[in-house]
C-alpha cells in the first residue's frame, strides 16, 4: 500500500516496455491491502510466499522479530533457487530482507543494486526511544560498512542524499522516483481546500501542520485542510483537532487510491516532514497543478521545489512562515496560478519515460564495468 510498492510496480512497467528488456518482480508478501497500481502483463510476478506480515498486527515487536529471523531461512532458500532460474543481468533490492542476502549468493555475471527508498540515517532520525537509537547504530553500522560495500551500485534518491551523506562513497548514484500518473486536466485552484498526504506517524509531524494551519483558519475561517492517510496517530490528531476547536476545518480523510483525483480538488499542497528518502507526493501534487508549501526537510523537498518559483520551502517547525505562505498563496490568486504552472513544468522531470531511461543508462554503465 505503501510509495515503494507504488513505485516499483510502475517503473517494471516501463523498463518492461523498452525492447529487449524482461523484468521480474520477486515479492515475499503480496496478500496485505488493496491494488494500488495494475501491473504490466508483460512484467513477470513470482510471490515467493514467504508472508513476513502476516497477521503481523496481532503479535508484539518480540515475536515479529523471532517469525521473521525464523523466515529469512526459507526466504533465503527460495531467493536463491528462483534468481539461478531467471539468471538475470542486474538484481536490484529495493531496501528489505533481501538486501542481506544478495552479495552471499550471487554470481560473477549478476550485477546488484540496492535502492535506498529513505535517507540515509533514517533509522536514527527515526527512532524515539534510547533502545531504537542503539538499534539503528548497530544496524548502520552492520548495512554501511559491511552489506552495502558488496553491491555494485547503491542509488539513492536525491543529488541532496548523495551529496551530503555518500560524498565519499565512490559506487552511489542518484535517480529520482518517477510519478505514478499524469494529469491531462490539473486543478482548477478555485477550492478553498489545503491538501496533505502520508502515513499519520510521527516522521510525517502532522502535529505541526495543525498548529500551522490553526493560524490559516484566524484569517481564512472558510478555508480547510484535508490530510489524507491512516496511522497510529489518528487518534492523538483527531484529539489534536477536537483541542484547537477545528473540526470544521481539518478532516482526517483516511487512505485513498484516487490520490490524483483528490489533489485535483484541492488548490494548495502542504507537506511539513521531519524527514524523507525524496517526498514523491510533492512530485504527484505538482503533476495535479497545485503549488507546494512545505518544509526543508531532509531530504528531498529541496530537490524538488524551487523556493519561490513552483512552491515554498520553510524551516522545518517553523508554523508561523508555514502559515504566511499558505496564506500567501489564498490571497493572490495570480501567484497561486502562476506557481502552479511553474508546478505541473517541473513535474514533467520525473515523467515514467524519463526515469525509465535513466535507470537504462545506469544498466549499462554498471553491466559495462569488469
Amino acid at each position: 500500500m505503501g510509495g515503494i510498492q507504488r513505485v516499483t510496480v510502475v517503473k517494471a512497467n516501463a523498463l518492461a516496455d523498452i525492447p529487449g528488456n524482461e523484468v521480474y518482480i520477486v515479492v515475499t508478501d503480496n496478500k496485505v491491502g488493496p491494488v494500488i497500481h495494475e501491473l504490466s502483463p508483460k512484467v513477470h510476478l513470482i510471490d515467493l510466499n514467504i508472508n513476513y506480515y502476516d497477521h503481523n498486527d496481532e503479535r508484539s515487536a518480540l515475536t515479529n522479530l523471532i517469525v521473521g529471523t525464523a523466515k529469512g531461512v526459507p526466504h533465503k532458500k527460495a531467493l536463491k533457487r528462483v534468481l539461478k532460474q531467471i539468471n538475470p543481468d542486474v538484481v536490484i533490492s529495493v531496501g528489505t530482507s533481501e538486501k542481506f542476502m544478495l552479495t552471499s549468493m550471487r554470481k560473477r555475471t549478476w550485477k546488484i543494486i540496492r535502492e535506498f527508498h529513505s535517507e540515509k540515517y533514517y533509522r536514527l532520525k527515526h527512532a524515539r526511544s534510547l533502545l531504537k537509537k542503539v538499534q539503528g547504530k548497530l544496524s548502520d553500522f552492520y548495512e554501511f560498512h559491511i552489506v552495502d560495500k558488496k553491491f555494485d551500485r547503491i542509488v539513492v534518491l536525491t543529488e541532496e542524499d548523495r551529496e551530503t551523506n555518500w560524498k565519499d562513497w565512490k559506487n552511489v548514484s542518484f535517480v529520482p522516483n518517477p510519478v505514478s500518473f499524469t494529469c491531462d486536466e490539473p486543478s482548477s485552484l478555485t477550492e478553498k481546500s489545503v491538501i496533505s498526504m502520508g502515513r499519520l506517524v510521527p516522521v510525517k509531524n502532522f502535529e505541526s501542520l495543525i498548529r500551522a494551519f490553526e493560524l490559516v483558519v484566524k484569517k481564512y475561517p472558510d478555508w480547510v485542510l484535508k490530510i489524507y492517510g491512516d496511522g497510529e496517530l489518528k487518534a492523538s490528531l483527531q484529539a489534536q483537532i477536537n483541542e484547537f476547536g477545528l473540526q470544521n476545518n481539518v478532516m482526517l480523510m483516511g487512505f485513498s487510491s484516487a490520490i490524483d483525483k483528490e489533489l485535483k480538488q484541492s488548490s494548495i499542497f502542504a507537506f511539513s516532514s521531519l524527514v524523507e528518502g525524496f517526498a514523491l507526493v510533492i512530485v504527484e501534487a505538482m503533476e495535479c497543478g497545485l503549488p507546494v508549501v512545505s518544509y526543508q526537510c531532509p531530504c528531498g523537498p529541496k530537490d524538488i521545489i524551487t523556493d519561490g518559483k513552483d512552491g515554498f520551502l520553510v524551516s522545518v517547525n517553523d508554523e508561523q512562515m508555514l502559515a504566511e505562505k499558505i496564506c500567501s498563496l489564498i490571497e493572490d490568486e495570480n501567484l497561486r496560478h502562476q506557481m502552479a504552472s511553474e508546478a505541473r513544468l517541473r513535474a514533467q522531470h520525473y515523467h515514467v519515460e524519463n526515469i525509465a531511461h535513466r535507470w537504462m543508462d545506469l544498466f549499462n554503465e554498471v553491466i559495462s564495468c569488469s
